[in-house]
């Protein structure tokens, strides 16, 4: 819900705390982003068992990369925070986050978060150019928002930040036929399990290296947001294996906290990839078709993802392909900051 239309409702209005995150937060922060989901119409959650492992993530220092805001009463107004890479590979980019509750909406939180997130992301971006001496390497600050948060787009336009990037989210009905497909001859596919979790992880950071605002992920980043999950489902995270290395492969999750709200059951690929001297080969659409049929034998009754929709490799292409039908649209805003050549 766009933060204008919401009648503001909480007492001391202009009287907020500011401290950084920690621990303790994370109860407050977690009821917060189920607020938000439900009133905003958001798809995903994390849980409270994925925020305690997300803290201690290298993408970002809770106490000085976040901020949580309450009132005076200590009732939790709004949570901003800036995510970056210590080691970039291609460019240094901040990547900024608020959200506000809704009775804290439309009181200056937005603008004042927005002020916080770009001074502590341009002082960051600084520090990791100058201990990696890449001072020439762009930097930027990125944020998305879906297409309808009208007034979210025009206060960070009004800022300077400039639509670089589209996003859809879609979805395949299960129910519908799913395609036959066949497993490549001389590969053999493996289901998840921990021995597999590094290979998976290189594999990742290989099929990606070339793709739009793509980073290296290190290990903790990997764990914390990619296998270690709370909705992490092992039996449909496949990798097509040439001998012992990763050609292919898909990671994927169940959804189960949205599900249970929607009254639905809805499975979400998070992750697909193939190395780049694999390409070509139909190697990512035996992998889906092999998913869909994994979800649909666990009752699952669709089955979601999300794809930028200027992919080069033709992604968006192969989700059409195969059934998948775009339900929202995600907007990718940016703007360049000082010190980018």
């Amino acid at each position: 819900m766009p933060f204008s239309i919401v009648t503001p409702t909480l007492q001391e209005q202009e009287k907020f705390i500011w401290r950084g995150y920690t621990r303790a937060d994370i109860p407050d922060v977690w009821k917060l982003f189920q607020t938000i989901n439900r009133v905003d119409d958001n798809d995903y959650y994390e849980t409270k068992a994925d925020l305690e492992n997300q803290y201690d993530d290298p993408l970002g220092d809770p106490l000085r990369d976040a901020r949580v805001i309450r009132s005076l009463s200590g009732r939790l107004a709004a949570f901003a925070r800036i995510l970056t890479f210590s080691k970039p590979s291609k460019e240094n980019v901040a990547y900024l986050a608020c959200d506000i509750a809704p009775e804290a909406r439309a009181q200056g939180l937005e603008q004042e978060c927005l002020e916080w997130m770009q001074e502590r992301a341009t002082e960051r971006l600084a520090e990791i150019a100058k201990a990696n001496e890449a001072e020439e390497m762009p930097r930027a600050l990125r944020v998305e928002f879906p297409d309808t948060a009208v007034e979210w787009l025009a206060l960070y336009r009004g800022r300077g930040y400039q639509h670089i990037r589209s996003a859809f989210q879609m979805q395949r009905d299960l129910r519908e036929p799913i395609p036959e497909s066949a497993l490549p001859a001389e590969f053999t596919l493996r289901t998840y399990d921990d021995d597999l979790d590094e290979s998976l992880r290189l594999a990742r950071n290989a099929a990606f290296r070339d793709h739009w605002g793509s980073q290296q992920i290190s290990r903790e980043t990997w764990r914390a947001n990619f296998t270690q999950v709370s909705d992490f489902n092992r039996d449909a995270t496949l990798a097509l294996m040439d001998g012992e290395r990763v050609a292919a492969y898909i990671i994927c999750y169940d959804n189960t906290v949205d599900n249970e709200r929607r009254g639905i059951r809805r499975g979400y690929v998070g992750n697909l990839g193939t190395r780049r001297e694999y390409r070509g080969r139909g190697f990512a659409s035996f992998l889906l078709t092999e998913t869909m049929r994994r979800f649909r034998a666990s009752g699952f009754d669709y089955l979601g993802l999300d794809v930028d929709a200027e992919n080069l490799t033709g992604a968006l292409r192969l989700y059409e392909g195969l059934g998948f039908k775009a339900y929202k649209t995600r907007v990718v805003l940016e703007k360049q900051v000082a010190g980018s050549k």
